[in-house]
């Protein structure tokens, strides 16, 4: 048709390399039917020998091959003996070379031609040394000669086993079962062109175009005005006849390819941890001599299809019977190491807001949180982090399906060195690193998030295993976590991955939220044995999957972290000297765990993506185009729940209602979002949600942090593929000939955060503390510091604008996490946060007093006893001494230092509120430095 076209070759995915291309979390489904059908050659299972025929079960399937002019032989096996013929004998007891030439032609590519190989690697080499020594046996354990040669002959065997060295044995092991993909990849005959070629042809390509782009609407109608409402919930009657939406040969053919995308995608993650699936791949020519081919061999697909679907399977769990994390086990064993778990109607709502996007060529946000070694801090760049790989695989795929993926890495960095053991552990328990943007969720996260994944779970556990398994306070606090991400979205609702079992199962059955764990695919990496058995494995499997007795091995630094800080360049000098590569940290997690997780998370995200597309398609087949409103509407989807969230009984759900005794947290906020303003990084709309924006214009700080240099890197070497191994990019086809192990894709994401009407309410302090009335003025000589500035959103493409300081020791190191504030002394006088819109009668500060993030007890000790903190609301002024300061200052999790200035459960009215802080009472400037980090309010 004249309106799209596209490449028929690319529906050979998972039949050339013998895998299902779906993977469907509900149920297993075979790959769709290939326009070209490749005649696989046979294979032999895993229960089969790999001796001769003689050796072989009588039902074998014959063996096809091509005899020297060219035409097909058949070897038929015969009855089974005890001993070797003479014609079998000429057979097995010949030179190498002869052994070679006796190999057949293989499956070819590119030419027509459907040859089929006899043999595999494997059977080839124990057929070159071993055959011999069986055919020696064989004819003495021949009735004539028995007798008289048996002993002789076991005891010769015995003999030269006896004599071979343990490295011997160990080589002869590696060369059989490992080091044939190291030594051999199975494309390393090949050209660039060649081996471009040849993956297109296997997995596929992107040809699909628009062919009545010219004809398109060029006045926009997928608006806020022509909806009606804020969700861009279009209904059918508004699409203009010449919308993509409205055309059906455009739209079919348009999911047909998306389809075989996504598709190749899932392919390319698997095949990561798996490889091509192809072996003794070779080139070979036409009889003209002119025609050039590739030759291979496929492996086995039902094999290969059963390793996938295992590996990410994502079960689908009843919650109405499954009620505690105990039976979640045993509902679902080993999700953990799988794809995890989810429910029917929370996938078929993930997948509705996929559909929602592609419909309205909109975004899809995505905020993924965390402990720092979760977000990859501690040794890793952070393109190695899950966050930064899932970013990478997918923004590029998803800009064909016409969306905008953005991707929001927000977490805290490693705690600073002053704060203690005692503290640290804490923060390792888990559960404790999201707290300090928690209270600010829809300002400091977004108000934009259509999906979550929290990833604070304990760094180390008993058994020295990651534990999905929270405490008290940490369930409590995800409890908050979860309300707050549901109630701050004002056009979306996140799906919910990771947290508490019961936090979450609360939600699903009396709020109808859509939740998930997520697992890590382990189960589908093959276990590195030993450090010779790993050189068997994928680059990307090795050292990944270790038994008890290789842990320790597997955990060298050598294996587990590779990163470089700097790359020489003629325009940039790094005024400091570079480290060699990023410091690593104690509990830190390495690349290539990092890089599985990414792998699991986005499998799972184009398992959803295709049932979105195959739920799309089927519908309009049957009703028409544009796909009917009540498969992607969203509007009443989101106020559905959100209401519910608000309604919540404390008795069905009873874990963030603690929170008032825990740390004073009133339980209206449990049912009211809460916003924020920060100075830590990153953070979604960076330049509109610091704590400067809250500020009048003279109080400003003037010095800003100030980029070494602008634009992207020199490639880093670390990012090269090793020769050889799996480059997932390239079967995703995004990256062209580059093979690199990540690369930014894409322009830099547009966070696009509604500031509305926040919230508002007045003070009423505690009477022990002192008030006056009295003209407060700002002050001067407040300063910006420890921030990365207000380039830093938390995407892979951010990294161009964040960081990048001059006293960096490490400019490649690409995290955007810094804690910064805004720090003052008595000099400095008052400082003003104006435009506080307060609802639910609630304000608080996150404050760093003395030195940065101390303990409760080395404050005390810092601080002089003449030491005064005054806030101010309103015009209204609390003098709190030091004592008072201290025992008003709570420190609910490590690193925070929450201070409330306003709570009024009385307040109904929204007003906006001016806050004033300043110190007292110090003789040494350096005794009374403060800083506000964090101002929160509902």
């Amino acid at each position: 048709p004249s309106s799209a076209s596209s490449n028929g070759v690319a529906n050979v995915i998972g039949n050339a390399t013998g895998e299902a291309a779906d993977g469907r979390p509900r149920h297993q489904q075979s790959a769709d039917p290939p326009e070209e059908i490749f005649e696989l050659p046979p294979r032999y299972s895993s229960h089969s020998s790999s001796f001769p025929s003689s050796f072989r079960n009588n039902n074998a399937p014959p063996r096809r091959g091509v005899n020297d002019n060219g035409k097909a032989r058949m070897s038929i096996h015969n009855g089974d003996d005890n001993h070797l013929d003479v014609f079998e004998m000429e057979g097995l007891i010949t030179d190498a070379s002869s052994s070679r030439r006796q190999q057949p032609s293989f499956s070819s590519v590119g030419a027509g031609r459907r040859l089929q190989t006899t043999a595999q690697n494997a059977h080839t080499c124990l057929q070159q040394h071993c055959a011999p020594l069986m055919a020696y046996c064989s004819l003495a354990w021949n009735p004539r000669n028995r007798s008289r040669s048996a002993i002789a002959l076991l005891f010769s065997a015995f003999l030269c086993m006896a004599i071979l060295t343990e490295n011997d044995v160990i080589a002869w092991h590696n060369r059989i079962s490992h080091t044939n993909h190291k030594k051999q990849d199975p494309l390393s005959k090949l050209t660039t062109d060649q081996r471009q070629s040849l993956l297109k042809t296997i997995y596929g390509t992107w040809t699909f175009y628009d062919g009545s782009a010219d004809d398109r609407p060029t006045k926009p109608y997928m608006t806020v005005a022509n909806a009606g409402n804020p969700y861009l919930d279009l209904s059918e009657d508004k699409f203009p006849l010449e919308s993509w939406q409205a055309d059906a040969v455009y739209a079919n053919h348009f999911l047909d390819a998306v389809v075989k995308l996504v598709k190749r995608g899932q392919q390319a993650i698997f095949t990561t941890y798996h490889g091509y699936g192809l072996a003794d791949v070779r080139v070979a020519k036409e009889k003209d001599g002119e025609e050039i081919t590739v030759d291979y061999v496929v492996e086995d697909a039902d094999k290969r299809t059963s390793q996938r679907y295992d590996m990410f399977h994502l079960e689908e769990v009843d919650l109405g019977t499954v009620t505690s994390a105990k039976e979640l086990q045993l509902a679902a064993p080993s999700w953990e190491m799988r794809g995890g778990w989810t429910t029917k109607r929370s996938f078929d709502g993930l997948e509705r807001r996929l559909t929602h996007a592609i419909m309205t060529n909109s975004n899809f946000t995505v905020v993924i949180t965390g402990s720092w070694q979760s977000m990859g801090y501690g040794g890793n760049h952070a393109w190695q982090s899950m966050a930064g790989v899932f970013e990478t695989l997918l923004k590029g795929l998803f800009e064909k399906l016409g969306v905008n993926l953005v991707v929001r890495a927000i977490g805290l960095p490693p705690p600073l060195s002053d704060v203690g053991m005692e503290e640290q552990m804490t923060l390792l328990d888990g559960g404790k690193s999201t707290l300090v943007h928690t209270l600010g969720w829809s300002s400091i996260y977004g108000s934009d998030v259509d999906m979550v994944v929290w990833d604070d779970y304990s760094a180390i556990d008993d058994d020295g295993e990651s534990s999905h398994d929270l405490d008290e306070l940490s369930t409590q606090l995800f409890d908050l976590f979860a309300r707050q991400a549901l109630l701050s979205g004002t056009t979306s609702l996140p799906f919910l991955w990771g947290g508490d079992f019961d936090v979450l199962r609360n939600l699903h059955e009396h709020a109808d939220v859509d939740v998930g764990q997520l697992g890590n695919g382990l189960v589908g990496v093959q276990e590195t044995t030993s450090e010779n058995a790993a050189q068997g494995l994928p680059w990307a499997a090795q050292y990944l999957n270790c038994p008890k007795d290789m842990q320790k091995t597997c955990e060298k630094e050598k294996y587990q972290f590779e990163s470089r800080c700097w790359v020489e360049r003629s325009d940039v000098t790094p005024p400091i000297p570079q480290l060699d590569d990023i410091p690593i940290l104690p509990s830190a997690l390495g690349w290539r765990i990092q890089q599985l997780k990414g792998y699991a998370l986005a499998y799972t995200f184009l398992v959803a993506t295709l049932g979105a597309l195959d739920k799309f398609s089927e519908i309009t087949i049957s009703q028409g185009f544009p796909l009917a409103d009540e498969y992607w509407h969203m509007g009443e989807y989101i106020k559905n729940v959100q209401e519910k969230v608000k309604t919540l009984d404390e008795s069905v759900a009873p874990h963030c209602f603690q929170l008032q005794e825990k740390m004073n947290l009133p339980k209206r906020l449990c049912r009211h979002k809460m916003n924020g303003r920060t100075e830590f990084t990153p953070r979604a709309n960076p330049a509109q949600t610091s704590v400067r924006s809250l500020l009048d214009i003279t109080q400003v700080p003037k010095t800003k942090p100030q980029l070494l240099y602008e634009g992207d890197d020199l490639e880093n070497p670390v990012r090269a593929i090793p020769r050889g191994e799996v480059d997932t990019l390239e079967i995703f086809d995004l990256q062209g000939k580059r093979r690199l192990r990540q690369r930014l894709l894409g322009a830099r994401n547009v966070t696009n955060t509604r500031n509305a009407a926040n919230d508002n309410a007045y003070n009423n302090p505690d009477a022990r503390y002192r008030r006056r009335m009295e003209a407060i003025t700002p002050g001067e000589g407040w300063q910006l510091r420890h921030s990365y500035g207000d380039g830093c959103d938390g995407s892979l493409s951010s990294s161009t604008t964040c960081g990048r300081l001059s006293s960096s020791s490490c400019l490649l190191d690409g995290h955007q996490g810094s804690r910064g504030g805004i720090w003052g002394n008595e000099t400095t006088g008052w400082l003003l946060l104006f435009d506080i819109s307060t609802e639910n009668g609630y304000i608080a500060l996150n404050l760093e007093v003395g030195g940065r993030e101390q303990t409760r007890r080395a404050l005390h000790e810092s601080l002089p006893d003449s030491f005064i903190f005054e806030y101010a609301v309103e015009g209204v002024i609390v003098t709190l001494e030091k004592s008072q300061f201290l025992e008003k200052l709570q420190q609910p999790v490590p690193g925070m230092g929450l201070l409330v200035v306003f709570d009024d459960d009385k307040s109904i009215e929204v007003k906006d509120v001016v806050i004033a802080v300043r110190v007292k009472g110090c003789d040494d400037d350096s005794e009374c430095q403060f800083a506000v980090a964090h101002v929160y309010w509902s």
